[in-house]
C-alpha cells in the first residue's frame, strides 16, 4: 500500500503557486511569499529613493498592494516582474511626489547616528561609499537607473527585465551597459576632486 506524500512545505511552493493559494485567503502562503522577496524589494526601493526608512515604507506599500491584486494576477511564472512593476511604479511616484529627483539624507538615520558611539573605521568607508554611489546613481538618466537598480539590487534578469520594462532586450542591455559606464566615470570623477 502507497502512502501519500505529504503536500510540500509554503517555502517549497512556486510564486504562483503561493498567489493562488493567497486569492483564496491563505495569509500564510503570502506571508512566505513576502518573506521571499522582501529584501529584494527593500533593497530596489532604498536604492531608488536614496533612503532606508522610505524604502521600507515603499516595500511595505507593493506588498500591500499585491496582497490587493491577487485576485486579479494570471499565474504565468512572472511574479517577481509584476512584483517589481509595482515597485518601479512606487518609487517613481514617490519622487514625482516630493518634487525631486531623490531624497537627500534619511533623516532618522542621522539623527540616530548622533546618539551612537563613532563607527568604526570600516564601517565609516562603508557608509561613505554607499551615500556616493547613491548621489550618483541619481544622475544617471532615469532609463539607465532604472535598469541598473533592477538588474543589480532587485537581481532580475535581462529578459524579465525587458518584459517589465517593454523594451527589446537589446535595448535593456545597452541601457545597463551605459548606465554602469557613465556611473563609473562619475566615481572616478568624485574622487579625483
Amino acid at each position: 500500500m502507497r502512502t501519500a506524500l505529504p503536500p510540500p512545505s509554503l517555502d517549497e511552493r512556486s510564486d504562483d503557486e503561493l498567489m493562488q493559494l493567497a486569492r483564496v485567503g491563505q495569509r500564510r502562503a503570502y506571508e512566505a511569499l513576502v518573506r521571499r522577496h522582501q529584501r529584494s524589494v527593500r533593497a530596489y526601493c532604498a536604492r531608488w529613493c536614496g533612503s532606508a526608512v522610505l524604502g521600507d515604507d515603499l516595500a511595505q506599500e507593493c506588498f500591500v498592494e499585491l496582497w490587493r491584486r491577487r485576485e486579479s494576477y494570471v499565474a504565468e511564472g512572472k511574479l517577481k516582474a509584476y512584483l517589481f512593476r509595482i515597485a518601479a511604479n512606487r518609487c517613481k511616484n514617490q519622487q514625482r511626489a516630493q518634487g525631486r529627483e531623490r531624497a537627500a539624507t534619511d533623516a532618522s538615520a542621522a539623527g540616530a547616528d548622533a546618539h551612537q558611539q563613532p563607527p568604526s573605521s570600516d564601517r565609516f568607508l562603508l557608509r561613505e561609499r554607499t551615500e556616493r554611489l547613491r548621489h550618483e546613481l541619481a544622475k544617471l538618466p532615469e532609463p539607465q537607473r532604472e535598469a541598473v537598480l533592477l538588474r543589480y539590487s532587485a537581481e532580475l534578469d535581462y529578459a524579465e527585465i525587458a518584459e517589465l520594462l517593454q523594451v527589446p532586450e537589446a535595448t535593456l542591455r545597452s541601457r545597463v551597459f551605459l548606465g554602469l559606464m557613465k556611473l563609473r566615470r562619475l566615481l572616478r570623477a568624485e574622487k579625483k576632486s
